[in-house]
């Protein structure tokens, strides 16, 4: 029993390794030059800002629709060549933002990118879990978002300080050249067969029945809204209180708590439960959100960037382990995209509106209210069940 344990474990580590150094390239790449996609298109290409915005959210919204039907998608191309075809099109994305001058041109990029994106990411987490033990589930896609986290974390300091010397240009370049690297590094994970059961759309409607599937659905679509709607709010809101300055000292302590709570909050939900790192993650930031709409000194603006990130990494994190507790390896991606579709709905409609209200201070509140809705709904759902609950 023994061996066979450490035999799983030592492959898990070989698909870990590779896949995390893949998703490690594709975003300290692609994921880290987003935030200059939107002033480039504006800037460069003349676009209006409403078009240019329009360019960034085309990816999360075929991304939500795409993610919906992975299951499909794999169901023809299997695991492997859908984690090639999605990181390819992290690394094409930035070529293709630097050199089109054809606005549907450029938001027929942003869909490719937006279908390969669910590939990628359903393709990689499928195979995580598939070779990982039910008690390592969110360890093992804590590393991998983890990784993640490090990399926009390194990449959007990389790439500002390429910004300021070189322009724009020489940011989705380099962005380009690291997406091929993180090519090349998915091409050396493992291809490792898996039994597929055929998806269909009843088994969709099945598992939105249940009224815990509803529950973590709505809660990846709030924890999606927040994400952009927030981030955009507090920027504003730090900038206005505290100075431009204090931007860059302020807003990656949230990034930083990201890094840290995936690592170790994928450990601390197999041994607590899902619904309880449901509970605390929305709990933290309903007091995150508080802070910043109740104090203007930097010290709790600073601790409630902090408690922010621990949000944005640990509902998520709790999802997906969700997701690897209901769900067997045959029926896995079709379950994940089903349900982490909502989250990335929620990220798009952030993104295309601006914010939901038109005062960063107000949104915060609001935001604080729904999440500690989300904490207590949570706290009461499964309540006292283990780490390893099913739903």
């Amino acid at each position: 029993m023994k061996s066979e344990h450490s035999a799983v474990f030592s492959r898990n580590t070989r698909d870990l390794a590779t896949i995390s150094l893949a998703f490690f390239f594709a975003f300290l790449g692609a994921g880290a030059c987003q935030p200059f996609v939107v002033s480039y298109v504006h800037e460069a290409r003349e676009f209006s800002l409403a078009q240019a915005s329009l360019v960034l959210s085309t990816v999360y919204f075929t991304f939500a629709v795409f993610r919906f039907c992975i299951g499909f998608i794999i169901d023809r191309t299997g695991l492997h060549v859908a984690k090639i075809a999605g990181v390819a099109t992290y690394a094409f994305f930035p070529l293709a933002v630097y050199s089109l001058h054809s606005f549907p041109l450029l938001l027929f990029a942003s869909a490719i990118w937006g279908m390969g994106a669910p590939m990628l990411w359903t393709g990689s987490l499928v195979q995580v879990m598939n070779t990982s033990p039910q008690t390592r589930y969110g360890a093992a896609t804590g590393i991998v978002r983890g990784t993640v986290m490090l990399a926009v974390f390194l990449g959007t300091y990389l790439l500002s300080f390429i910004y300021a010397r070189r322009g724009y240009e020489a940011v989705f370049l380099t962005a380009f050249v690291l997406g091929l690297v993180a090519l090349l590094a998915m091409s050396f994970s493992p291809n490792r067969p898996v039994e597929r059961k055929k998806p269909e759309l009843r088994r969709f409607f099945e598992i939105m029945r249940r009224r815990e599937t509803r529950i973590v659905a709505v809660f990846l679509l709030c924890s999606g809204l927040g994400y952009g709607v927030i981030l955009n709010g507090l920027k504003g809101h730090i900038e206005v209180l505290c100075g431009r300055y204090w931007l860059e000292r302020i807003l990656p302590l949230y990034s930083l708590a990201a890094i840290g709570s995936n690592y170790l909050g994928g450990h601390l939900c197999d041994r607590i439960g899902r619904w309880r790192t449901f509970g605390w993650g929305f709990a933290l930031g309903a007091v995150a959100m508080a802070m910043g709409w109740a104090f203007t000194a930097r010290g709790m603006l600073m601790g409630a960037m902090l408690l922010l990130g621990v949000q944005f990494a640990v509902v998520p994190l709790a999802a997906f382990a969700w997701i690897g507790d209901t769900t067997t390896p045959a029926d896995r991606a079709s379950v994940m995209g089903y349900i982490a579709c909502f989250r990335d709905l929620g990220i798009a409609l952030a993104i295309q509106l601006g914010g939901l209200l038109p005062n960063p201070r107000t949104n915060l509140l609001v935001f604080a209210v729904i999440s500690a809705i989300c904490a207590v709904v949570a706290f009461t759902v499964k309540k006292g069940t283990p780490a390893g609950d099913t739903a």
